[in-house]
């Protein structure tokens, strides 16, 4: 499952207008959904140690764009800064050097940085799209984009010209936002599995529905979790994923667990398998890199 073509393009979604960057894989059919007006990663910004963090070794810095960053201390060359104000510690306030995002925030949190020891005119018009291409891309890759604030920026892009139908409706957006956003995603058996985010974190409930009888529990569990892994990397799902899957016996849950590894093996993040509770819930994290589609 690659990358071979990525859009950017805008359109109006639910009376609001939306910029996105949507990937899809040599099937035509979506990966990534991005919401470029909520993601600041990739972004490259002067940095001012506002507060050092001694107790977990990280400091806070304020960004020239009036955001927070947060930057763990291992990751700093202080022969690298812009302005330093000791030679005998590491990091100091007002110290300043150039970071890049990494990890778009959650609610008020910081933004998570990475150090960047040098910055160069070159680096102006590097963006997300650049980020994106040279962190999830691999391989060929058709990129076009109907925003010309995305045409120079050191990459092929295609720019898109046609006044008799926009990019936005010739890759259909509002329908995939539709699905994208839905609660309920159906299966191909006539099963369905439900998406319900919390603050704390997100259930997803295994349904047979119209495939009652059918088929057996291990064979939907498995038609399920392909999906799954599918829609928690489009829908951007991080944090503490808490599966439902139909009751099935302990040996069958091992191979559960063995499946769901090579289902997310393609994710970009790191999905981490926990295993099944007490309950019979399979458990799952996943790192956040960027914001979900709709905040």
């Amino acid at each position: 499952m690659s990358i071979k073509k990525i859009i950017v393009t805008k359109g109006i979604y639910q009376d609001k207008e939306l910029r996105l960057l949507v990937s899809f894989d040599e099937n035509d059919k979506p990966l990534d959904l991005i919401n470029l007006d909520v993601t600041k990663n990739g972004e490259i910004h002067e940095a001012t140690v506002e507060k050092v963090l001694n107790d977990i070794d990280a400091c806070i810095v304020k960004l020239d764009n009036g955001d927070k960053g947060f930057i763990e201390n291992r990751k700093l060359k202080p022969d690298c800064f812009l302005v330093r104000h000791s030679e005998k510690k590491l990091v100091c306030q007002a110290d300043k050097f150039y970071v890049q995002i990494s990890q778009d925030r959650k609610g008020v949190k910081p933004y998570s940085c990475d150090f960047i020891c040098s910055f160069s005119e070159s680096m102006k018009g590097y963006g997300f799209l650049n980020y994106y291409v040279e962190r999830i891309v691999s391989g060929e890759c058709e990129i076009i984009s109907d925003l010309s604030d995305f045409l120079d920026n050191g990459l092929n892009v295609r720019y898109y010209e046609d006044d008799n139908i926009s990019l936005w409706n010739l890759y259909g957006m509002v329908s995939t936002l539709d699905k994208a956003t839905s609660k309920i995603v159906h299966l191909k058996s006539g099963s369905n599995i439900v998406i319900e985010p919390t603050e704390a974190l997100t259930v997803i409930d295994v349904n047979t529905s119209k495939n009652y009888g059918k088929s057996t529990a291990f064979d939907t569990n498995i038609e399920a979790i392909k999906e799954i892994a599918k829609q928690v990397r489009l829908r951007s799902i991080s944090g503490i994923i808490i599966i439902d899957l139909l009751k099935v016996s302990k040996e069958k849950q091992v191979e559960l667990m063995e499946f769901a590894k090579q289902a997310f093996s393609n994710d970009y993040s790191q999905v981490t398998i926990h295993g099944f509770t007490n309950l019979g819930l399979l458990e799952i994290t996943r790192s956040r890199i960027f914001a979900p589609l709709i905040l």
